[in-house]
């Protein structure tokens, strides 16, 4: 085992098949790699060796094996010639159980990798070994290299449209965790923002698992605005980054429950000036639930993608992190990837200086966010008072000697007819019909935060606003 990043590989056979004449025809081998269980809980990822000639312009390379009932499951992956430690910049790409082929040249690739020049050396393929029969599994890795004779140009991503796409302040509307077909989504860039645009979301951030090749995608002129971001994938949950952007500006994802190097892979996020939001922490699949510690630099949690059984759990963890100081922004996506499936169920609303990348970012990490279950109902309109003073979502309400503290609520048409509660540290202490105008009265005391929560008539949930947070005025 080369390190912790690095696990040991076990090799049955290779056959190298004979090179023809002319150096411009490819060269292909094949190489079957066996693994157990216990090689799973040795190495989550497994990697296989494979040497690139100097002069390559074209690579190929594949995987099979038995997929018979789900037994395995075997994600696939590349690193260039480099280090295989976490946050290698070896990373070319990472498709997932998507594919099971993958081409890349210096000018095009597969989508989930990236393009460029193809150095000579030892590369590998990188094996996510998700699940492992407990009769073990053959996996067949294939690689094909090629010396064509191609224009080799430097990568330049496409132009993207020039921002603010919108000036004006104001509540935009928009996604937060929208998959495409650089992972294992449906639809190109251009046909998610057709989809966004006609649910009535100004901006979408497109997270494809473990990469951020979406890039390499012309960008229509179309009145939305694409956030660049990556749903790092760990064994051990899942995170949303926006706002990375950049050639091969990937984040690493390989991360184990209990590794203490999350808070690496955070700083590395907050770093590039992103932010870091966990998804669906108390989804019920494999691996997706959210196991790791919640370190300094976690900006945001995603409380519902859309499924109601797990948004009690979701938001309970929420307010632990509340309760325990930490200024945690609350989010809610559609985890959107094909199908008839709602793009805005859920959504957010965003109150923003104007529709751009860098005011949208400031928006949610300020907290001036309204999860919504839909992309065009206006959110409600959630205002604290003290005495004079008074503070919206994700602002703070200093208060003095004032004896009560007043909520107010305004609801939009779409949101009448069901009830507004009043969560107070957590808990639900006062609730009102879902009129036009609501008022909450509570006592000046222990109350660190508040915020409001809105349902249908038939109970479901239809907005939850960010916290107003209270302090003690000298």
């Amino acid at each position: 085992m080369r390190s912790g990043w690095a696990a040991g590989y076990f090799l049955v056979a290779i056959a190298l098949l004979p090179l023809p004449a002319r150096a411009s025809d490819p060269a292909r081998r094949v190489i079957v790699v066996h693994y157990t269980p216990r090689d799973r809980a040795r190495g989550r990822y497994q990697y296989v060796p494979f040497d690139v000639p100097a002069g390559t312009t074209r690579l190929t390379f594949g995987y099979a094996y038995d997929r018979t009932g789900g037994a395995s499951v075997v994600d696939l992956g590349l690193f260039e010639p480099g280090s295989l430690d976490l946050g290698s910049k070896a990373f070319r790409g990472w498709s997932g159980g998507e594919r099971k082929t993958v081409t890349i040249t210096a000018t095009e690739a597969t989508p989930g990798y990236w393009p460029g020049p193809l150095p000579a050396g030892t590369w590998n393929v990188a094996l996510g070994l998700y699940k492992v029969a407990e009769s073990g599994l053959d996996v067949e890795v294939t690689i094909e290299t090629e010396a064509a004779e191609i224009l080799a140009k430097p990568l330049v991503l496409p132009a993207r449209p020039a921002e603010p796409l919108r000036r004006g302040a104001r509540w935009y509307s928009g996604g937060l965790h929208i998959h495409t077909v650089h992972s294992d989504g449906a639809l190109t860039v251009a046909e998610v923002s057709a989809r966004a645009r006609a649910a009535g979301l100004d901006f979408i951030a497109v997270t494809d698992h473990n990469n951020t090749t979406h890039q390499t995608e012309a960008i229509p002129d179309d009145g939305v605005l694409r956030i660049v971001g990556e749903e790092i994938t760990t064994p051990g949950g899942h995170a949303s980054a926006w706002g990375l952007g950049g050639i091969r500006g990937d984040i690493d994802f390989r991360v184990l429950p209990g590794d203490p190097r999350i808070a690496e892979l955070v700083r590395a996020v907050n770093a590039r000036g992103a932010l870091f939001s966990i998804n669906h922490p108390s989804a019920a699949c494999a691996g997706c639930g959210w196991e790791h510690a919640v370190p300094e630099g976690v900006m945001g949690i995603e409380i519902t993608n859309g499924n109601h059984a797990e948004m009690a759990q979701a938001i309970a963890t929420w307010d632990r992190l509340l309760k325990d100081g930490r200024r945690i922004v609350a989010v809610g996506s559609s985890d959107w990837h094909r199908g008839a499936n709602p793009i805005d169920f859920a959504s957010v609303r965003v109150w923003a200086d104007e529709l751009s990348t860098r005011a949208i970012l400031a928006g949610i990490r300020a907290g001036r966010v309204v999860v919504m279950a839909d992309g065009r109902t206006p959110p409600p309109l959630l205002v604290a008072r003290a005495g004079r003073r008074r503070a919206g979502a994700g602002e703070t309400l200093a208060v003095g000697k004032e004896k009560k503290v007043r909520v107010d609520v305004t609801l939009p048409v779409g949101l009448l007819g069901g009830r507004v509660d009043l969560v107070a540290d957590g808990a639900v202490v006062a609730t009102r019909p879902a009129t036009t105008r609501v008022r909450f009265e509570r006592d000046a005391g222990p109350d660190r935060y508040l915020r409001v929560h809105v349902f249908a008539a038939d109970g479901a949930p239809r907005a939850v606003t960010n916290p107003v947070f209270l302090e003690r005025a000298p």
